[in-house]
């Protein structure tokens, strides 16, 4: 049986391809050694970065057909107007579908500027939500002794009341009923609160919008033009009442734009841009491109956003009575049937192994053959010495 164990054995050893050379028969050298010592220690730095490699993730983009349809898209939006008050600043939207949306004040804020641009407070006209707008206390004592149910001269509030107790009320049932608020003397509330004489004292300010509104994801257009938007047989009419400013321009500058969700190394070509105006009567228009943007990590939820590029153009109109003209910030954008993706993606561990054997094996590979040419240099080299040869 120990033969039969014996005799296996060797079989066994005809199949190794490592033989071994007795150590008497083995030679160390001085340039075999630092070969050793310079190999191991490129070894040991290609192992690092093979392994830094291996942990690191990359983000790969792919451009794919977008087929995505009924999405919505919401645009944040946070823009400065120094001289322009807030009141008389309105934001519309509209796109290609038809709908139009004048006025829009859901989700949409107001930040009042003094003239040396600090801020004064931040309004809301919106009766969405539980946002509710803070006044200051002579106003809280003026809103008390107005407590009182109020006629809104035949129009509804947006809830459906008729109740007016504030101007303010009165002119958001007349926005609501699509009607003009031109002489605003006619209405009791706003005699009460002096509203025009308020207006008055505002004129010089300036103000911030931001906000976010949410849109069909097809073509369309949003824009800042002063005074009452409406619509009127589906068109759309922006109008300047006698008791508002003429005195403002649409010089801006645009804190913040862009189309989504927010995402890490996210770039928005307008942040940051200022235009000045140096006339009133000027349009500022932004023509935009969006494309869609899709994130896919391998441990986080998959973001989806967009990017956009954009062009810009600017002119003057002629402004017509009564009527902004069509002077304002226009941002027109269109939707791209292109999606970019990117996603994770890292190494296998197969990978890394296989890449690990091919760094140790090659090198000491390379090292050996190095090691045997110098050896052998050197051995001819001093062959010839001791044989008393010339070279």
């Amino acid at each position: 049986m120990a033969k039969h164990g014996a005799s296996f054995s060797n079989r066994l050893r005809r199949f190794d391809a490592y033989a071994k050379t007795l150590d008497d028969f083995s030679t160390k050298t001085l340039s075999g050694a630092i070969v050793t010592l310079v190999s191991s220690l490129l070894i040991l730095c290609l192992l690092v970065s093979e392994f830094s490699d291996y942990r690191e993730v990359d983000m790969r983009p792919q451009l794919v057909v977008d087929k995505v349809r009924g999405e919505k898209m919401v645009i944040n939006i946070n823009i400065t107007f120094p001289h322009a008050p807030c009141f008389l600043l309105n934001l519309d939207v509209m796109d290609a579908t038809g709908e139009q949306e004048a006025s829009v004040d859901h989700d949409i804020y107001k930040v009042r500027l003094d003239s040396l641009g600090n801020r004064i407070s931040e309004v809301r006209d919106s009766q969405h939500g539980p946002h509710r707008l803070s006044v200051s206390t002579a106003e809280k004592g003026l809103t008390n002794d107005k407590s009182k149910c109020g006629s809104c001269y035949g129009a509804k509030l947006p809830s459906g009341e008729t109740c007016c107790r504030t101007c303010d009320d009165v002119h958001r049932a007349y926005r609501n009923q699509g009607w003009a608020f031109m002489d605003p003397d006619k209405f009791d509330q706003c005699v009460q609160e002096n509203w025009k004489q308020k207006l008055a004292r505002q004129s010089k300010e300036g103000c911030i919008i931001h906000g976010f509104v949410s849109v069909n994801k097809v073509a369309g257009n949003f824009h800042i033009m002063a005074g009452e938007s409406s619509v009127h047989d589906n068109m759309h009419i922006h109008t300047v009442y006698s008791y508002m400013p003429n005195d403002y321009d649409f010089s801006h500058t645009i804190n913040h734009l862009s189309f989504g969700q927010k995402y890490p190394n996210m770039v928005n070509p307008l942040d940051g841009s200022t235009k000045s105006a140096p006339v009133r009567d000027l349009q500022f228009q932004y023509f935009l491109k969006v494309v869609g943007t899709e994130l896919n990590y391998i441990s986080k939820p998959t973001i989806m956003s967009n990017q956009y590029s954009v062009t810009e153009h600017a002119k003057q109109y002629l402004a017509l009575p009564f009527t902004g003209g069509n002077t304002g910030v226009f941002f027109h954008y269109d939707i791209s049937p292109m999606r970019v993706v990117y996603s994770e993606h890292q190494k296998s561990l197969s990978h890394f192994l296989t890449s690990l054997c091919a760094i140790v094996g090659g090198i000491f590979t390379v090292a050996g053959l190095l090691d045997a040419f110098i050896y052998r240099t050197e051995t001819a080299l001093r062959r010839k010495v001791e044989l008393g040869k010339q070279f």
